[in-house]
């Protein structure tokens, strides 16, 4: 089918828009985007470091398909947005010149960071009809599953209504399954081009009171390492700023854990490891560290960057220049650790 005329002009607009943006910054970036999927991908011409970055809950457009079929506002449907997440990375991305991959519509439509499987059995109208599905798993009992039923506030978004399989292989096929084809194909040319990528996957959380048990505090130290972080610009809220989740060892090496530990210590900050957010999907389906791909999902409070209305706060460049320095730190990590990790850095 072809593509409409004035659809060629938006995304010809579009295009140019990025390179003039491009040229301003002097890193030459190229934007790829399907018009036919709402994925974004933002990948430099050469690119400088072997880090490919993912915002999954970015998205706050709600398609059509979903507002026809709840009884939920715009801004309810969108309350689960990692918000100023995208705004905060992708300067990077271009200033680093490392790939970025984005979801574009709210994760209420579809969850890319979770198994296709993870289907609530309630939203189909008849059991004989489900694809496969998983009725244990503890987030689709929680109503987040691939497809939520649940919105912030415990409201449900179908109602009543319920849902054909030809209606979730729909948005499957149209943004989850692209969301991880893109991802797939960064870290396989960035692994290429390096001999290992890091992907970080970058999310934000609200305010979180700290656990005395398992906070990360300065003045512990669970690695027993030797160094001692610096004294930072004091930037912690008083409770969790962020929390570092790489599935209990098995998802990144120990190093790529302590490089942005470091970091976030330099700047006073109280992070937590693996809880309350241990990774979801995304690291576990793409990182494999012993074939060079080492996936980290990276959490930071919002309290951090943003205020109360959602814009941006007082610290938010100072915080935008830590998480450049992060991956920057992870684009200098040595190679040779990174391409094969001792065993001992992986979990058992």
């Amino acid at each position: 089918m072809a593509i409409p005329l004035h659809r060629i002009f938006h995304l010809v607009c579009a295009w140019h828009r990025d390179v003039l943006l491009a040229l301003r910054l002097g890193v030459p970036m190229v934007r790829v985007m399907d018009p036919a999927t709402p994925i974004a991908v933002y990948e430099p011409e050469r690119q400088a470091l072997p880090v490919v970055l993912s915002c999954p809950h970015a998205g706050t457009s709600v398609p059509e398909d979903l507002t026809a079929l709840t009884g939920l506002d715009h801004s309810t449907l969108i309350g689960a947005t990692d918000f100023g997440v995208e705004a905060l990375v992708k300067p990077l991305a271009e200033g680093l010149a490392v790939p970025l991959v984005a979801c574009t519509v709210a994760r209420a439509y579809v969850d890319v960071n979770r198994n296709t499987d993870e289907l609530d059995p309630s939203l189909f109208t008849a059991e004989s009809t489900l694809p496969p599905h998983r009725v244990r798993s503890p987030r689709v009992l929680a109503g987040l599953g691939v497809i939520p039923t649940l919105a912030p506030g415990n409201k449900r978004i179908y109602g009543d209504t319920k849902l054909t399989p030809e209606a979730i292989e729909r948005r499957l096929d149209g943004v989850h399954r692209p969301y991880h084809r893109a991802l797939a194909t960064l870290t396989a040319r960035t692994v290429e081009r390096f001999g290992f990528c890091i992907l970080l996957d970058c999310h934000s959380m609200p305010a979180m009171s700290a656990s005395a048990s398992f906070s990360l505090r300065r003045d512990r130290n669970p690695f027993r390492i030797k160094q001692v972080p610096g004294e930072g610009q004091g930037l912690s809220t008083g409770s969790v700023d962020a929390v570092l989740g790489d599935r209990f060892g098995t998802t990144c090496a120990k190093p790529v854990v302590l490089s942005v530990l470091h970091r976030l210590w330099h700047d006073g900050l109280m992070v937590e490891w693996n809880r309350p957010y241990a990774g979801g999907y995304i690291i576990r389906r793409h990182g494999d560290p012993t074939n060079g791909i080492h996936a980290l999902q990276f959490e930071l409070s919002r309290d951090l960057y943003l205020t109360g209305a959602l814009t941006p706060g007082p610290n938010h460049d100072k915080v935008r220049d830590m998480v450049e320095s992060v991956i920057q730190r992870l684009g200098r990590l040595d190679p040779a650790v990174l391409r094969d990790p001792d065993p001992s850095d992986l979990a058992e």
